[in-house]
């Protein structure tokens, strides 16, 4: 996973425990990350888009603020272009059926739980 990881991000060196994350992610295994603000935890979820769009399966990235959804649908668009990035953020829901969704937690939670439910999104 090193190997790939890096190619994804060349001008950016990546920590140990990034590599770690990543290398755990092209496993296959679910992972949890705790690191303080600033320590580089949105590239190991950018390594999680990555992962999944090579496989062919679709992806949500959580944000806790509209803002920041706003922001990291900007980002993820020029990444992975217009067509495979949607964004939901209970005022705004852009490109639903896209590979890479965005979202606030708060339409994530309501969303699994209407799922959860047995309701249709």
């Amino acid at each position: 996973g090193k190997e790939r990881f890096e190619d994804i991000f060349p001008s950016y060196e990546l920590d140990d425990w990034q590599l770690r994350a990543g290398g755990e992610l092209c496993l296959g295994h679910n992972i949890i990350v705790c690191a303080p603000t600033g320590a580089g935890k949105t590239v190991v979820g950018e390594m999680a888009l990555h992962n999944s769009m090579s496989a062919g399966k679709g992806a949500i990235y959580t944000t806790p603020l509209k803002a920041l959804s706003n922001q990291k649908f900007s980002e993820l668009r020029s990444i992975f272009g217009k067509t495979n990035v949607g964004l939901s953020t209970g005022d705004i829901s852009i490109n639903r059926e896209a590979p890479v969704r965005i979202m606030t937690t708060e339409v994530y939670r309501n969303m699994a739980w209407r799922e959860e439910e047995g309701e249709e999104n």
